[in-house]
């Protein structure tokens, strides 16, 4: 039916549009999905322009190891904000010389490597923080640059190598299915569902859940043998001693927002991505709109980072 529905919308002259409310005759492209891609375009560009521009001016910046992993993220989803070209002028009907069924998987398989750099990136932090806070004295010889740099270059390759089966397994970590060849022929396959759950999903979720819930325990407890002794100290100089808290807490606590809310963003995708491959549940509105609630990620780093960071 939905074959024979898409069919008919194209006989009549229609544009293929995901999220067909009332548009005007006029107007021969996909109004809502253009205005929503291309404003997330904007603002994932600009914002992360900006963040690698203030990098690269602001030394301070780099003298936390987790920079190496934020400009990681900074570039990808700078990447992403890029790639939303190939959809926007694929709904504006601009001539693609590349077959859409192609176009189609080269984007999917695009978008979705980047977000997994993105996700394996913030595992990647929450292990670099875990580990300043455990061995502070060894920290320095542990994580030196040219190892955070193989790591860097493992996960690219690592993500690259994940997804590079969805061009005859399946389709990928992508449903906003702007591209009508992408909602009736290119259908998730559960096998591979389950296979990016087990190499991605559920390892990156398992380390950020452990290393986060160990860093504020360890810092709830370095806070409790710091304000003990300041008050012990301060009664034998007859003095009020103020409580302090761990100082490497607030660090933690701006990467755990950023962890937090690209988990949040990309809790209703993925939920949807295995009822889909499941056949429980399909919905072509729902396909883009948690496609794209999880690609706004892109742009909410951006924010995290200049409301969390006075330089």
């Amino acid at each position: 039916l939905k074959m024979n529905s898409s069919l008919v919308g194209n006989q009549s002259g229609r544009p293929f549009c995901l999220l067909a409310i009332s548009y005007l005759e006029t107007i021969n492209f996909c109004l809502l999905e253009v205005v929503i891609i291309v404003f997330l375009m904007v603002l994932i560009i600009s914002g992360n322009i900006i963040v690698i521009f203030v990098f690269h001016c602001a030394p301070l910046l780099n003298n936390h190891t987790t920079s190496y992993f934020i400009q990681t993220m900074a570039y990808a989803d700078l990447l992403v904000g890029v790639s939303c070209l190939v959809p926007s002028l694929s709904l504006l009907h601009y001539p693609i010389v590349l077959s859409e069924s192609l176009v189609c998987q080269i984007f999917g398989y695009v978008v979705s490597v980047l977000k997994s750099v993105s996700m394996a990136s913030l595992a990647c932090i929450s292990i670099d923080r875990y580990i300043a806070i455990t061995k502070p004295l060894t920290y320095n010889t542990l994580v030196t640059p040219w190892r955070l740099r193989i790591c860097i270059l493992v996960i690219w390759l690592y993500s690259c190598l994940v997804f590079l089966p969805s061009f005859h397994w399946g389709k990928p970590g992508y449903h906003g299915d702007v591209f009508q060849w992408c909602a009736n022929s290119w259908n998730t396959d559960p096998y591979f569902t389950l296979f990016i759950v087990v190499m991605l999903y559920a390892p990156a979720a398992f380390i950020v859940c452990f290393t986060y819930f160990n860093i504020f325990r360890i810092c709830q407890q370095h806070t409790k043998e710091i304000n003990e002794r300041r008050v012990r100290f301060s009664s034998q100089d007859g003095e009020a001693g103020e409580a302090q808290p761990c100082p490497d807490k607030r660090y933690a606590m701006v990467l755990f927002r950023i962890t937090s809310v690209f988990y949040i963003l990309w809790l209703p995708y993925i939920i949807y991505f295995l009822l889909e491959s499941s056949n429980v549940y399909s919905n072509r509105i729902a396909s883009f709109l948690t496609t794209w609630l999880a690609i706004s990620n892109s742009f909410c780093n951006c924010v995290i980072y200049s409301l969390s960071n006075s330089v």
